[in-house]
């Protein structure tokens, strides 16, 4: 009875055993990705569409928190992958080795300048425009050096309210890398107000919090990524171009800017020309989206790589407002995943 006694025992800790095993297998099923707002739609179809091939490993809804602290998550290894629009910062660089992350292009868009004016439908502005508004520098939206290139539009005597991201964000640095470009005073930052300080301005969270800002604020505007200002019933500048035309944003007008572009070097990042290049027809306040992942990263986070950058991208991109990479840029992009370890 002893033995017998004895025997049940093993095989119920032996039972239970299994038990724990099997749940921890099936709890590492599953990878996690936040960051960049900017490409929060391509992420949520691209996932959903991975997850409905039935992966081995799932990929988690993403979580949409900004470029900053998508790095920062990814650092902490909260999450597996990270999005961002973005380089590493410096505060990031004090922390890591950058050697140790892979940078891929994912896709790129434009960013948008969606305006709430009322009675203006159309804008034109030049990049001196821009810096001067973001910068503070011109107040009035009837300012002779807007109404200078708007010559049929009734621009009202009133202030500009300024609405820009509160939060670390890739956006931002892609805005302010193009004002750098055509202001001495002005340089990249992840976070807009710690150089620019325009009076009377609006901070808010992420593409969506300052697109919800700039349409329920008069005499507004603010820099938004074109999925979510697409959709918001608002109007967007033209902006002029290095051939001297005002382009409206478009996933034409960005592809012929971002097509242009050098191929980034070991970084992995893209600095484009956003003075230099004279593109016809092109929209030149665009920018690409990155995923960035460990050089050793857990199982499914390459596989999801991949997918996105030879299946959803190609196919789905478009519809949810961004371009997909093709010729040298995704050659690249593949080689970039490439390097990494499998597990």
């Amino acid at each position: 009875m002893r033995r017998l006694t004895k025997l049940t025992s093993v095989l119920a800790a032996s039972a239970l055993m299994f038990g724990l095993t099997t749940t921890s297998a099936l709890a590492n099923t599953e990878i996690k990705g936040s960051g960049a707002s900017f490409a929060k739609g391509l992420m949520d179809e691209c996932i959903s569409q991975y997850n409905a091939t039935s992966p081995a490993i799932k990929v988690a809804a993403y979580g949409s928190i900004g470029s900053g602290s998508g790095r920062s998550q990814l650092v902490g290894k909260t999450v597996n992958f990270a999005m961002s629009d973005g380089y590493w910062s410096s505060s990031d660089l004090a922390k890591i080795n950058a050697a140790d992350y892979i940078f891929a292009p994912f896709a790129g868009a434009p960013v948008t300048l969606p305006f709430n004016v009322a009675g203006v439908t159309s804008l034109n502005l030049t990049a001196k425009n821009v810096t001067d508004i973001f910068s503070g520098r011109v107040t009035k939206w009837n300012d002779p050096t807007i109404q200078a290139n708007n010559k049929n539009a009734k621009l009202p005597d009133a202030s500009i309210v300024v609405v820009y991201r509160s939060d670390s964000s890739g956006t931002t640095q892609i805005f302010t890398q193009y004002l750098g470009a055509h202001d001495p005073l002005a340089r990249e930052v992840g976070v807009f107000n710690t150089l620019f300080q325009p009076a009377g301005g609006i901070g808010s969270p992420q593409n969506q919090g300052v697109m919800t800002s700039v349409k329920n604020t008069p005499n507004a505007i603010g820099y938004v990524d074109f999925a979510d200002a697409s959709t918001s019933g608002k109007p967007m500048a033209k902006l002029q171009n290095g051939a001297k035309q005002f382009i409206a944003p478009s996933l034409q007008a960005a592809a012929r800017f971002l097509s242009a572009q050098p191929v980034p070097g070991s970084k992995g990042y893209v600095y484009s020309r956003y003075k230099t290049s004279n593109i016809k027809g092109a929209y030149q306040l665009s920018g690409y989206t990155y995923y960035i992942m460990p050089k050793a990263p857990v199982a499914g986070v390459i596989e999801f790589a991949n997918y996105v950058l030879n299946t959803c991208g190609p196919t789905r991109a478009a519809a949810v407002k961004y371009t997909a990479l093709d010729g040298k840029m995704k050659k690249f992009a593949l080689e970039q995943v490439a390097k990494a370890k499998r597990p």
